[in-house]
């Protein structure tokens, strides 16, 4: 049909068309806002389903150990999924001697409240770690500080060649015997030795005390058991009976309380003499040591237990708690970590059960 170019045609939108048409346009506005709110979800859906880590939190946030023990927990990863080995995580421990590294494990190491924080990634979570001593029974006679393991060197416990106190010092002149050259101790131990000698000064009329040894390295120490087995073979010994003799005297290197740092001897006109136990000095050392941290190391009749032969000259620095508790019982150091060995179990024990 031809339709005249100048003939006018009416459009006719009926209520109906209207309504559909919105509908059409409000469906396409909804579609957009749904795609756009979808994006980012679907993003984390799948990021959550890959396992992407997302928070690092540490259930209980604070936790107790005893000294000794392990801490071995690690941070609940969010989502699951995300779960991370422990060679995964850098660990920061606050400089305050709390928690301490052994062997690649932290562990506790002195009571106190310390933070332990763990990071992987971008992420870190933080642990409050409190660390207390194991008690004792109440009605127990053994030693109070077990915690405080004091070093022993002896026949059954050897040093390393390299082991060498961390606070060696040189040992002033006025303090060491005429030609003995420089001397080395711990600077705990020489304060302690300054506070005792000043105590003897002060109540024993005329004293003289001189230190002739004190620090000994490993090498040191193998030459001077080296020349007394040789002075027993040139006594007419043969070289196992020497070797035999020369250990009532002298340790072998490695065995020796000298490289600890904390041994000194002393004496009053140079030499080791066990004449020196009649002397004021000596008399005076062996009744008020204690009182400043000092033990008599080789005790008269705890021979066969030390297995060195008596020496009222030798001193060792222990701390005053150890050293009052051995003066008091009557103990040598030998008998003394054997009691903190035994006061560790009981104590382990006795919490174990609360």
């Amino acid at each position: 049909m031809n339709i005249p170019l100048n003939e006018e045609k009416t459009l006719v939108i009926t209520p109906l068309q209207i309504q559909r048409t919105v509908f059409a346009l409000l469906s396409v506005v909804m579609a957009a806002v749904v795609c756009k709110r979808s994006l980012p979800q679907g993003k984390a859906a799948i990021a959550r389903l890959d396992g992407e880590l997302q928070r690092l939190t540490f259930r209980p946030a604070a936790v107790t150990l005893y000294v000794g023990e392990t801490f071995d927990s690690l941070p609940e990863c969010s989502p699951p999924s995300s779960r991370l080995d422990k060679d995964a995580y850098t660990w920061e421990l606050l400089d305050d001697g709390v928690l301490t590294v052994e062997n690649g494990h932290i562990v506790a190491a002195k009571n106190g409240t310390t933070t332990l924080t763990a990071s992987a990634r971008h992420l870190t979570a933080s642990v409050g770690v409190t660390v207390q001593y194991r008690e004792l029974p109440p009605d127990s006679t053994l030693p109070r500080l077990y915690y405080e393991k004091l070093p022993i060197a002896n026949y059954q416990n050897t040093l390393e060649a390299d082991d060498v106190p961390a606070d060696l010092m040189a040992i002033p002149a006025e303090y060491v015997a005429e030609n003995y050259g420089t001397l080395y101790i711990s600077a705990e131990t020489f304060e302690a030795y300054q506070a005792l000698l000043r105590a003897m000064q002060s109540e024993v009329s005329g004293c003289r005390m001189h230190i002739i040894s004190a620090y000994r390295s490993y090498a040191r120490q193998s030459q001077l058991y080296d020349n007394a087995v040789q002075r027993y073979i040139n006594a007419g010994n043969s070289s196992t009976q020497a070797r035999l003799l020369a250990l009532n005297t002298t340790q072998t290197p490695g065995n020796s309380e000298h490289q600890l740092g904390c041994s000194i001897d002393v004496s009053n006109d140079n030499t080791t003499d066990h004449n020196y136990q009649n002397t004021p000095e000596g008399q005076w050392l062996a009744e008020n040591a204690h009182k400043f941290g000092f033990v008599l190391r080789y005790p008269a009749d705890k021979e066969e237990i030390t297995r060195i032969a008596y020496e009222p000259w030798h001193i060792r620095y222990v701390g005053v708690f150890h050293a009052t508790y051995m003066y008091v019982n009557h103990v040598c150091l030998e008998e003394y970590v054997a009691l903190q060995q035994e006061a560790e179990a009981a104590a382990y024990a006795y919490t174990s059960d609360q």
